[in-house]
């Protein structure tokens, strides 16, 4: 009795919680119509909502392996997309003979120019004299700004940027550099490299930054007139990191060090290496999915989908009756654990992941059947319900572990080893299919053993009479 309480406080939790993810009310998708409204929780890729793909070559000088620049071209365009809020937007490594190329598939942009744009446009990166602080839950306004002529260009001086991670934190920053014979900035493009590492003469970590010739003179020059006060770095005008100035850097090279774990040292020298792209991208190919086309796709195979639901739930209960009413139910907290999983974990749907959806309607409608043969043959024998209940999950828990475990190593390796969109279809594969599990062992049991008097036991006995005959 206490393992069947157990069960049952398990489901009800576990169903609480998809449906929690699921409905937990979301901006995202809000364009969404027809049965794609329902799945506004859920990303989408880009053969269902449409976008754009654009595939790279890259640039390289004589003698350079692609090999090694490609992860950082990756790095650097992915900071890119999620800076401009695409963060479901997908960046990968395409291999073509002995070509690399990089790829980029920006669902919800249709407008080819507009991604290129997104794509090509330099995130800057600058440094900057830190003036004051202040917390705020807007932008603060700078009074009585001055302004300065950087390239032929009349700019403002002073400006209020965000903190990276705090919202609330605005620091107001000099952009420009006054010192010396005309005003100045200093930008990413004088940043040659930036790595992390641990500080081994104080404790902690630290960043090593390298400069460019020219940026090297422009460091020694600011970091001579800003002893003792805050140079925050900045991209995207957000800013990643603001070091106190404490001597005149010379030398090419700078140490920022202070930080307190090798992540946050990983992180911030990642987003100022993140500000630049190491090679130029040259265009190789674009191609462009309507959202209509999409919508319409998917359309149709959702409405299969639900067609052959029904009829495989007519069949169970045609054929098991009230065990068969509960292999639906099964079937149907089964779904919604899935699409509760997707929506809270932030899984990218793709048109072959609805086909795994689809596909765990059989795997669970299958090892139901499995266990239900199982307990036909105990009430054969002539066992109460309630044991023959019991008897045939128990008896029925190995086949349907392995069977299922079988299936999710297979899937696991095709996500490994996959790309793109099959690996959507390897991911709704294996959370369908542990959550198939999860159903056929557990919910359908809690079920069936709290209504076990419902089963027509007269019903097998009396085959299992005419079979003796």
């Amino acid at each position: 009795m206490k393992a069947h309480r157990v069960r049952v406080i398990i489901s009800v939790l576990v169903i609480l919680t998809a449906l929690f993810m699921f409905f937990w009310p979301s901006n995202e998708n809000v364009e969404n119509t027809g049965v794609l409204k329902y799945l506004s929780n859920i990303k989408l890729g880009l053969d269902i909502q449409g976008g754009s793909m654009l595939e790279y070559d890259m640039k390289l000088d004589e003698g350079t392996d692609p090999n090694e620049i490609i992860d950082n071209v990756i790095l650097v365009l992915r900071k890119r997309l999620d800076a401009a809020g695409y963060t479901e937007a997908v960046v990968t490594k395409v291999v073509s003979g002995n070509k690399i190329r990089v790829r980029v598939e920006i669902p919800g942009i249709t407008d080819i120019e507009t991604a290129e744009k997104l794509i090509g446009s330099r995130g800057k990166l600058y440094f900057a004299e830190v003036v004051e602080v202040q917390t705020s839950d807007t932008k603060p306004n700078v009074s009585r700004n001055k302004y300065v002529v950087i390239n032929g260009k009349e700019e403002e001086l002073y400006d209020y940027v965000r903190d990276i991670y705090d919202e609330t934190t605005w620091y107001k920053v000099k952009k420009y550099f006054t010192f010396g014979e005309e005003p100045f900035e200093f930008t990413g493009t004088e940043v040659i490299d930036a790595n992390s590492d641990i500080n081994t003469r104080n404790s902690g970590f630290k960043v090593n930054l390298k400069f460019s010739s020219q940026g090297s003179k422009k460091f020694e020059l600011i970091t001579g007139n800003l002893i003792g006060k805050r140079l925050a770095i900045i991209l995207d005008n957000r800013v990643i990191i603001a070091p106190t100035v404490n001597q005149k850097i010379t030398g090419g090279s700078a140490e920022i060090t202070g930080i307190q774990t090798i992540d946050e040292a990983r992180n911030v020298s990642a987003l100022i290496k993140a500000g630049n792209l190491p090679v130029d991208l040259i265009k190789f190919q674009e191609r462009t999915t309507g959202p209509t086309l999409g919508r319409d796709v998917v359309e149709t195979i959702i409405k299969a989908g639900l067609l052959g639901l029904f009829v495989v739930m007519i069949y169970m209960i045609i054929f098991y009756g009230w065990m068969g009413l509960v292999a639906d139910i099964a079937l149907l907290f089964n779904s919604m654990l899935l699409l509760g999983i997707l929506a809270g974990t932030n899984a990218i749907l793709t048109l072959p992941g609805l086909a795994g959806i689809i596909l765990t309607f059989g795997t669970t409608v299958d090892g139901n059947v499995i266990i239900y043969e199982r307990i036909k043959e105990e009430l054969r024998h002539g066992r109460p319900p309630l044991t023959a209940v019991r008897f045939g999950f128990d008896k029925a828990f190995w086949t349907l572990f392995d069977a299922n475990l079988t299936t999710v190593l297979a899937g696991v390796v095709l996500y490994y080893f996959a790309t793109g969109t099959v690996r959507g279809f390897a991911i709704t594969l294996i959370i369908g299919t542990l959550g198939s599990m999860f159903t056929n062992l557990v919910v359908s049991r809690s079920i069936l053993e709290s209504t076990s008097h419902l089963i027509n036991v007269k019903k097998y006995q009396k085959a299992a009479v005419e079979e003796g005959k």
